[in-house]
């Protein structure tokens, strides 16, 4: 059992490459959000920056393998209870926590 107080939301991605001798854009879509208990490990509110992948906070996840059975994916958006966005990052570690029945995402 999740304590829920936040959501992720898996952000997948289509295209990229190219096609006839052109670029094909990057497509980000989002996916339902899953409900999940958000941990801080570190969060100093000293840097962020959007597009260039620069921030100084790390978060612990975990989420019930039943909302996501098979997670692999890169990147995730995290929303607090309230529904503010904590950010959009991308995932370090997954461990499956099987005497607990959860899928740890460290971000």
């Amino acid at each position: 059992m999740i304590i829920e107080n936040g959501t992720l939301q898996i952000v997948k991605k289509a295209g990229g490459g190219m096609a006839h001798g052109k670029p094909v854009p990057v497509v980000e879509t989002l996916g339902d959000p899953i409900a999940c208990n958000i941990k801080t490990l570190h969060d100093n509110k000293r840097g962020k920056i959007i597009d260039n992948v620069f921030t100084q906070a790390s978060f612990e996840v975990l989420i019930d393998p039943l909302d996501c059975p098979h997670f692999t994916d890169e990147t995730v958006i995290l929303t607090d209870n309230r529904g503010t966005e904590i950010g959009k990052f991308q995932v370090q570690d997954v461990q499956h926590l099987d005497c607990v029945e959860a899928v740890k995402v460290t971000v």
